[in-house]
């Protein structure tokens, strides 16, 4: 949970004044619930919501308003309009053409998205600041890796309501700021609590208030006037009335729920140790599949810096799904170790301390491979492709080698889902990542970068032979035949590739991955299945 300063007092953002009520160890847990609820709704100076936020609810409200009348509001608000074409042509929605106009935006995305994504562009403005004492930095990391979570994981699961759980999940936390700001003095004692106690923060919210941040935000969005649903949502996104939600409410209480658990987990407010559950947990809420959750944790960090450049909002140093999986490792061999030392204090259970000890580490050994391996294709993960290219362009800055990288992706894959389904897809993969792998055995390093794309590192000599073995690969997954469920497939693929020939500039690991990336872009215009090689 993000830290708060409890000794500053403020009356920027919320308006924070001094009401004279002070906190006693005799006052009836109900009042004090009434009095903290009280003073952040009724706080003299809340900001107002800007101009075209309130334009969208009214007309969200109005039954008869049309996508002409948000283009309407929108053409007021340059800015506006300039951040959401921005956020549409980003990989965020994936566009295959340039959208250039919110009427384009709004036939594409509907309008229900382009209303939802003006009134989180709204809110963000609203509470960006860096005043008053508040730890700005922690608090957006939290709600926007919720929100972005929450996002994907509805994408994912085919939720109408993910764009909705996005806004949920970007006002999760506003309680606990509210609180900061209108009402200090009662909420002060909270704060020190929690340095004390290893409880849930909410839980030490609703021993000492009788309420949860949750509960706040929602007391306070309802006041602002925003859709029922959303509110319901954030008050319940902790789990207390969760399953009373109905509709709407409901989906977005349950994929908030669940992304603000794994968001524990990414922004290290739980420890890494917590993610399987949170994983099972997610599952069994949402619906989602283990294979589409793990596709989603493996982008996240990138989604998360990808939406914070967009919103403009500063969240400091994230963490990749990698990070949190070798950490979970060491922190079971930690706890391995630990047990070790205490099973080598008698003499008598020496031996059975040795034999856990290999155990253990067969264990590790295990969840390393992994943890850096892929389930469907066998091939190295993304984690272990980003260890190894740092690793190539590491040595190759002190050795003046050169440093090779094809990205290469499977053509029309999501269309060859649709046809043929999921099933179908993934012995697709497995046999493209077999003949990956066995081309490429002996010579150089291949990957599966994620979804249908594949990634395969040369160093030295085997740099020079970059051409020829991207097109060896290209002919062979051409020529390979499928088979599946009694049918025979064949796929084709797209190919870039990037060669360093002085690799002790100053090019870094994204630099190159770019370079690879814009010739395999290049490659797909250019009619699919063939050769991009960057000059």
């Amino acid at each position: 949970m993000f830290l708060l300063d409890p000794g500053v007092r403020s009356n920027t953002m919320f308006g924070y004044q001094n009401w004279g009520l002070v906190p006693h160890v005799e006052r009836n847990r109900s009042e004090m619930e009434a009095s903290i609820i009280e003073r952040v709704k009724s706080a003299e100076n809340l900001p107002s919501l800007p101009t075209v936020a309130v334009e969208v609810l009214r007309l969200t409200k109005d039954e008869n308003a049309s996508a002409n009348d948000l283009a309407e509001v929108l053409q007021n608000d340059p800015a506006m309009t300039a951040k959401l074409l921005k956020v549409v042509n980003s990989s965020m929605f994936g566009l295959s053409r340039e959208i250039t106009s919110v009427k384009q935006a709004m036939n594409l995305l509907g309008w229900r998205t382009v209303r939802i994504m003006v009134l989180s562009f709204s809110l963000v403005e609203m509470m960006s600041s860096d005043e008053g004492g508040f730890d700005y930095e922690s608090y957006w990391r939290q709600s926007l890796t919720t929100a972005v979570t929450a996002r994907l994981i509805g994408k994912a699961a085919k939720s109408r309501c993910a764009e909705e759980a996005f806004v949920a999940g970007l006002l999760s936390n506003i309680g606990q700021l509210a609180a900061f700001q209108c009402a200090a003095d009662v909420y002060q004692p909270v704060l020190e609590a929690a340095r004390e106690s290893e409880k849930p923060f909410f839980e030490i919210e609703r021993e000492l208030l009788g309420v949860t941040y949750a509960q706040l935000g929602a007391s306070l969005l309802d006041g602002w006037g925003l859709p029922e649903s959303l509110c319901q949502a954030i008050g319940a996104h902790l789990g207390d009335g969760l399953d009373s939600l109905e509709n709407e409410a409901d989906q977005i209480g349950h994929l908030v729920h669940a992304a603000s658990a794994l968001a524990g987990v990414f922004c290290r407010d739980v420890p890494p140790d917590q993610l399987d559950a949170a994983k099972a947990s997610c599952m069994k809420e949402t619906n989602v599949t283990q294979e589409a959750l793990e596709e989603v944790l493996e982008g996240l960090d990138d989604a998360v810096r990808e939406t914070a450049s967009l919103l403009s909002i500063h969240v400091g140093q994230t963490c990749n799904y990698a990070q949190i999986q070798m950490e979970a490792m060491q922190h079971l061999t930690q706890l391995s170790m630990q047990a070790e030392v205490e099973r080598q204090t008698s003499q008598t259970k020496a031996n059975e301390a040795l034999q856990e000890a290999d155990r253990l580490q067969q264990e590790n050994q295990v969840i390393r491979k992994k943890a850096t391996t892929d389930a469907l294709t066998k091939l190295p993960n993304r984690a272990a492709f980003d260890e190894k290219l740092e690793e190539a362009l590491a040595n190759a800055k002190k050795t003046s080698d050169r440093v090779g990288l094809i990205m290469m992706d499977v053509d029309h894959f999501k269309k060859f889902n649709d046809t043929y389904g999921h099933q179908a897809g993934d012995e697709v993969l497995r046999v493209v990542g077999a003949t990956i792998a066995t081309i490429t055995k002996g010579v150089a390093f291949p990957a599966r970068y994620g979804g249908e794309e594949f990634a395969v590192i040369l160093s030295g000599e085997a740099a020079d032979s970059i051409s020829l073995t991207a097109e060896h690969l290209r002919r062979h997954i051409e020529e390979k035949r499928i088979e599946f469920n009694g049918e025979t497939f064949s796929v084709t693929a797209s190919f870039g590739a990037a060669r360093l020939q002085a690799p002790a500039e100053t090019l870094t690991v994204e630099q190159v991955i770019e370079q690879a990336d814009q010739m395999l872009y290049k490659a797909k215009e250019n009619g699919r299945n063939r050769l991009e090689l960057a000059a």
